[in-house]
């Protein structure tokens, strides 16, 4: 389920796949993230482990993994952006912020890059050129198979050939070994025939220190008690075309990397669909996961999961909320919920949805 800006069919399309058949394509795939996992690997400056148990290597930022896809050979390393933001908003008073950057930095000139185990054990004026988000995250119980994943999306292009950048928080076992909440991202350039979660193939440019795909968010929101949100921000530098990822809160703006706009057909200057929400995996059995706080909106924003102060980026760098165009899209399985607040103007919320559910066989 997800709350889409200006829905056209191909967004449906991207998920008119059963969750069934999705979560095949998942365990197809692992061969060949086996494959994958065996050259994400890369020499290291240094190495280190995080209280979680993750293993860091600080790898030369120009050496880094994302750089060995083909499209990326004489790619030379933005450091910094060019964007129109400056920094996040403060929190809501029902709300604290995730802080980043728990654990040691690297060396100057390397970047951190989570060790890879294996698997098996409309008009014009409405081009978007990014989007964000404040999102409560929760500690769920995921099975193995399972996937449950709360996102925003900036996507473009025919359904065969679609690019999308995706990024927020998961739960994954399969790609963790562990329920905990943590950052991740994914993208494909070209109708998933490339692409990856997190750095699992070349692709995603390292830029940080301290913060990477796969970083536990810690601590969690709790049901009807204390709130923590995770802050994220991901915009096009208009002046070399590349995406950047921002996370942190209203103290911190950390500028985690980006992706090269030579990975995409359809992103090379700006997006025409941006959305936000959830999305659930099922497992081989036809059960969808928990998502958001594991329990459907009831009009109590510390019973499910928020994410407010939603807004999409214009050609001038104005941020604006989503459109009266803004359609909502749930599941027929009927195992989530959402409830779209619109735009809510007490405590600075801004545009906000509320949304999750327990899960529940999903198999339809």
């Amino acid at each position: 389920m997800k709350l889409n800006v200006e829905l056209v069919p191909l967004l449906l399309l991207f998920f008119s796949l059963s969750l069934c058949e999705m979560a095949y394509i998942f365990e197809e795939d692992d061969l060949e993230l086996e494959r994958q996992v065996r050259t994400m690997n890369k020499p290291s400056i240094k190495t280190f482990s995080t209280k979680e148990g993750d293993k860091i290597d600080c790898v030369d930022i120009n050496k880094q993994p994302a750089l060995d896809h083909p499209l990326l050979k004489n790619h030379k390393v933005q450091t910094q952006p060019n964007l129109h933001f400056t920094s996040f908003c403060s929190t809501s008073p029902d709300a604290k912020s995730v802080k980043f950057g728990l654990r040691e930095p690297c060396p100057s000139g390397t970047v951190p890059i989570r060790q890879v185990v294996s698997l098996t054990d409309n008009m014009v004026e409405n081009i978007k050129y990014g989007g964000g988000g404040s999102l409560t995250f929760f500690n769920l119980t995921v099975a193995h198979d399972q996937l449950s994943a709360h996102s925003l999306w900036i996507e473009t292009g025919p359904p065969e050939h679609i690019s999308m950048i995706v990024a927020g928080w998961m739960v994954s076992p399969q790609l963790f070994r562990d329920n905990r909440p943590r950052l991740f991202t994914y993208w494909t350039g070209d109708g998933y025939r490339n692409g990856c979660y997190n750095v699992l193939c070349p692709g995603f440019v390292q830029v940080d220190r301290e913060v990477t795909p796969g970083h536990p968010l810690e601590p969690a929101s709790t049901y009807g008690g204390r709130l923590f949100e995770l802050n994220f921000h991901i915009e096009q530098d208009r002046s070399t075309g590349n995406w950047w990822l921002i996370g942190g809160d209203g103290d911190q703006a950390i500028k985690v990397g980006y992706w090269p706009k030579e990975l995409f057909l359809y992103l090379r200057n700006g997006s025409l669909h941006t959305a936000w929400g959830g999305i659930g995996i099922a497992g081989s059995n036809g059960f969808c996961p928990p998502m958001g706080s594991g329990h459907r909106p009831d009009g109590v924003l510390s019973h499910a999961a928020v994410f407010r102060r939603l807004y999409w980026i214009r050609s001038d760098g104005k941020f604006l909320p989503p459109s009266d165009k803004t359609t909502v899209w749930v599941d027929r399985s009927n195992v989530y919920g959402l409830m779209n607040f619109h735009r809510v103007r007490k405590c600075r919320m801004g545009y906000m949805i509320s949304f999750g559910g327990p899960g529940g066989y999903c198999r339809v």
